[in-house]
C-alpha cells in the first residue's frame, strides 16, 4: 500500500525541463566520429583521414610511460597536472602559472567559453573556420559574428575589425587554419595581437603549428593579457585519444579556469616523450622526431599542415 503521504493523483510524464537555451539549440554536434560514420553506413571505411589523426602514433616512450602509469588507475591523478605542466612550462621557457592543462584543445575551448560568455555576448570568429568552438559559444548563448575568408586564408584584418565593431569578448583564429592548412607569417599574428581591442580576448589555435614553416609561430609573452595560446598531444604527437591539451596564458586567466574546470588530471606521464623536431624542406613543413625514426626505420616521414 502507498504511504498516504503519497497517495496523490497521477499525472503525465513530462520529461526533464531543460533550459530555453538548449531549447533552442539543434539537435547536432560539429564531429561526428568515424566509427559513427561506419556503423550508419553498415561499411568500415578504408582510411581515416576526416580527423587528421597521426598514423605514425604515439611515441614509444609515451606508450611505455602510458603503460607503466596503468596500474595507478584506481586512484585520482594530481588534480593540478603539476608534473605535465612543469614539463611543458619548461619547454616553452615560462612559468608553471602559465600553462592549463585540459581535455584536449576542444575541451579548453569548452572551458573558456564557460568562463567568458554569457549569453548575448559576441563572439567573432571566420566563416568557415573551425566549427567545434561555434558549438561551445552557441552552447552558453553567444552570439557569432563571421567575417569571410581572404582567399585561402582567415582575415586578421578583418577579425579584429569587426571584434572592435560588435565589442566581441572573444576573437578566434587558428594559425595553421583548420581546416584550410594555410598559415600566417608570426608578423602577422603578432601585429593582430597588438591590435586586439580593448576588452577582447584573442584565442589563438594552435594545434598544428609543429608541421608548419619556420617562422610561423608567433613570439608571445606569456604573461600577455590580450591573448590565449592552445596547443594539443593529439597531432603532432600521436594522442588523439588520450585527449590531452593545453593552453598558455597570463596567470590570473589561467587561474581563473580553476573556477569552472573539472578537477582531473593525465594518467600517463607524458613528458617522458621527446618533442617533435619541426623544420622546412624544399618549401613544404616537415616533422620529424626520434621516436618516428624508430617507428618507421626512416627520417623522411613528413605531415603536411593541415
Amino acid at each position: 500500500m502507498p504511504h498516504p503521504r503519497f497517495a496523490l493523483t497521477p499525472v503525465a510524464m513530462t520529461g526533464p525541463r531543460y533550459t530555453r537555451l538548449i531549447d533552442s539549440l539543434p539537435a547536432t554536434v560539429p564531429f561526428v566520429g568515424p566509427e559513427e560514420h561506419e556503423r550508419l553506413a553498415g561499411r568500415r571505411f578504408t582510411a581515416r583521414l576526416g580527423a587528421n589523426e597521426n598514423g605514425f602514433g604515439p611515441s614509444p616512450r609515451a606508450i611505455s610511460a602510458m603503460a607503466a602509469a596503468a596500474g595507478d588507475a584506481w586512484k585520482y591523478g594530481d588534480s593540478t597536472s603539476f608534473d605535465l605542466r612543469t614539463a611543458i612550462a619548461a619547454h616553452h621557457d615560462v612559468a608553471v602559472e602559465n600553462v592549463l592543462v585540459g581535455e584536449g584543445i576542444d575541451g579548453l575551448l569548452g572551458y573558456l567559453c564557460r568562463l567568458m560568455i554569457e549569453p548575448g555576448d559576441p563572439v567573432v570568429t571566420s566563416e568557415g573556420a573551425y566549427p567545434t568552438f561555434n558549438y561551445h559559444v552557441a552552447g552558453f548563448g553567444g552570439v557569432l559574428h563571421k567575417v569571410p575568408y581572404a582567399g585561402d586564408h582567415e582575415d586578421p584584418h578583418a577579425l579584429i575589425a569587426k571584434a572592435a565593431e560588435v565589442g566581441a569578448k572573444l576573437v578566434y583564429i587558428a594559425n595553421p587554419d583548420n581546416p584550410m592548412g594555410t598559415h600566417h607569417p608570426r608578423e602577422t599574428i603578432e601585429a593582430m595581437i597588438d591590435a586586439v581591442p580593448d576588452g577582447t580576448l584573442m584565442v589563438l589555435d594552435e594545434a598544428y603549428v609543429e608541421f608548419a614553416d619556420d617562422g610561423t609561430e608567433a613570439r608571445i609573452a606569456a604573461d600577455d593579457p590580450r591573448v590565449i595560446r592552445m596547443r594539443t598531444f593529439s597531432k603532432a604527437h600521436g594522442l588523439a585519444g588520450a585527449r590531452v591539451g593545453y593552453a598558455l596564458a597570463a596567470p590570473g586567466l589561467i587561474a581563473a579556469f580553476d573556477k569552472i574546470r573539472i578537477i582531473s588530471a593525465c594518467a600517463a606521464s607524458l613528458r617522458q616523450a621527446r618533442w617533435p623536431r619541426c623544420r622546412t624542406r624544399r618549401g613544404r613543413p616537415t616533422c620529424v622526431s626520434s621516436w618516428q625514426a624508430h617507428a618507421t626505420g626512416s627520417t623522411r616521414s613528413r605531415a603536411r599542415t593541415g
